[in-house]
């Protein structure tokens, strides 16, 4: 057998069972500084360059109330995925625990979503590059959008920055280590600078109050503004968990030290945001604010030209650094989902120099050159990510508790907290991907629907060999559906036959339902798969 390929399956593990025996080809070597300054990286891209922009402009003060709900969400989040990788670590956990805990229907569907994330990330970061770039080089760029070349631009770089994936995460780390503290440094000094120099309370009249649009545009830019996709990557330590030296301190410590770094920062860069721009912009109310480099125009306009230039240039580098280390990560995703069977099993190849998954890489890189091609905008490309990011996090909150239960709660960074923790995730998730709005939810439902199509595909040539019933985590479909029915009719982009806030409370009660609908489904999964594994004599695939 060559060394790079998957050590088949018996036929009875072929439609995805998850197993940590399957990372032993991956090197674990990173520690806690390694895997916080991952974290840091793929948290601190474009997001923090054009989110505070896109939040004010869309909900006044009231986006430090979004940020808020943002932050305690991510919060709830971070503590799942650090429980399922304390209890089980692995890489591309992501979609392994949804697979684990919720059958093949979920793990199908999410992993679906998920893999979506996964070629999707990287374009998302090179179109910001090439999109600032544009300052520099007009030609990359037409309108508010990348032009042909720009495009082509940003297609480059997708595939620069892949190939030196291509030399292993710990080659990659190093580099990180240092790209990291630059990236850090510099948008701390935004915020000091931009405070220090123009800090005017007068904004928060001239623009019309806290709330100028309600408090219905503050929530929907938890999604709709970037807040959602300006975490992105927090889930970094626990993804990698299992290449990490001692997965059960370096993960949690990682992880909480990046939340509460980034979540600060972000406070402060949206602080920036409102109160520093000259009150004389605000005649037209905070959407009337027009900029294409949000932050460097105002270092501009408050006389700091120096900074305005060196934010043009951490423009170009920040989301440069976090493709470096989301293009690694995200290739994860795709061995993951190959891992559970959604792909090829040519998609777990790991390189026997490198320690990489490198046709998953090589996969999100072919893919990534289609998007940027389709995709002419970092704002398109962020909101369409953010919807599955919610979805997955809803799947992941879920896989928590139902394995903790199943486990009798032993094993858990969170003990008896989990199941809590985990419901309470889920619900917020929920309402996350409602408050998205139907303009978004109307084409990401389609889009989901695809990966039950492949499930059920799937399915169909398993004839017989798949012993869990199918319609098992069929929650999710029901759950979607009631969602998209919700935005259809409420106030988020809607009909408005539902007003707020009662189409909120709706939105959250039928989350709450789901949830248990799902952590029973995910029960009875783990039951149904004891027993058929106990039932099956050794060597007879289940």
């Amino acid at each position: 057998m060559d060394r790079n390929d998957a050590p088949a399956k018996p036929r009875g593990e072929a439609e995805g069972t998850v197993s940590a025996s399957d990372d032993r080809r991956l090197r674990r070597a990173l520690g806690t500084p390694s895997l916080a300054m991952l974290t840091f990286s793929s948290v601190i891209g474009s997001g923090w360059l054009l989110s505070p922009y896109t939040v004010a402009k869309a909900a006044g003060p009231a986006a430090m109330l979004t940020w808020v709900i943002g932050g305690f969400a991510t919060l709830l989040v971070c503590l799942v995925f650090i429980d399922l990788a304390f209890r089980n670590p692995l890489s591309g956990g992501n979609v392994r625990w949804p697979r684990m805990s919720g059958g093949p229907l979920v793990g199908t569907a999410v992993s679906w979503a998920v893999l979506l994330q996964a070629v999707f990330a990287g374009p998302s970061e090179s179109t910001a590059v090439a999109h600032y770039m544009g300052t520099w080089w007009p030609v990359l760029l037409t309108g508010d959008t990348l032009s042909w070349a720009g495009r082509a631009f940003a297609a480059a770089l997708l595939v620069v920055f892949c190939s030196a994936s291509f030399f292993g995460v710990v080659f990659i780390t190093r580099i990180n280590n240092v790209v990291t503290s630059v990236k850090l440094i510099i948008p701390a000094a935004t915020v000091i600078l931009l405070l220090a120099s123009g800090f005017d309370t007068a904004n928060y009249t001239a623009g019309g109050g806290f709330a100028p649009y309600g408090i219905s545009a503050a929530l929907s830019a938890v999604v709709g503004g970037g807040v959602v996709y300006a975490f992105t990557g927090i889930n970094g330590a626990a993804v990698m968990s299992g290449e990490a030296r001692d997965p059960r301190r370096s993960v949690p410590r990682a992880t909480l030290i990046v939340l509460a770094g980034s979540l600060l920062l972000y406070l402060g860069l949206q602080a920036a945001m409102l109160f520093t721009p000259p009150t004389g912009l605000l005649g037209s109310g905070w959407h009337g604010l027009n900029m294409s480099s949000p932050l460097a125009q105002l270092a501009g306009l408050l006389g700091m030209g120096w900074l305005a230039t060196v934010l043009m240039a951490d423009a170009v580098f920040s989301p440069s650094g976090s493709m470096l280390m989301g293009t690694s990560i995200k290739a994860r995703y795709t061995y993951g989902a190959a891992q559970i069977g959604l792909l090829p099993r040519l998609f777990t190849r790991v390189s026997s120099r490198w320690g990489v998954p490198w046709t998953a890489l090589l996969l999100n890189v072919v893919v990534g050159v289609v998007v940027i091609l389709s995709f002419g905008s970092w704002e398109s490309i962020a909101s369409a990510l953010s919807f599955f990011y919610g979805l997955s996090y809803a799947a992941v909150s879920v896989a928590a508790t139902v394995l903790s239960r199943s486990d009798g709660g032993a094993g858990g960074w969170l003990g008896r907290w989990t199941v809590p923790v985990g419901a309470a995730s889920f619900v917020l998730s929920g309402l996350i991907l409602y408050w998205s709005g139907w303009s978004k939810v109307r084409i990401a439902l389609p889009l989901l629907l695809i990966g039950v199509v492949i499930f059920l595909v799937r399915r169909h040539t398993m004839a017989g060999r798949e012993p869990i019933p199918a319609l098992l985590g069929g929650w999710l479909l029901g759950w979607m559906v009631v969602l998209g029915a919700l935005s259809l009719l409420g106030s988020f982009g809607g009909l408005r036959i539902v007003p707020a806030p009662y189409d909120t409370l709706l939105a959250g009660v039928a989350s709450a339902w789901a949830w248990v609908l799902a952590h029973r489904s995910g029960i009875a999964y783990r039951h149904k798969l004891d027993t058929t594994e106990t039932a099956q004599p050794r060597g007879v695939p289940a």
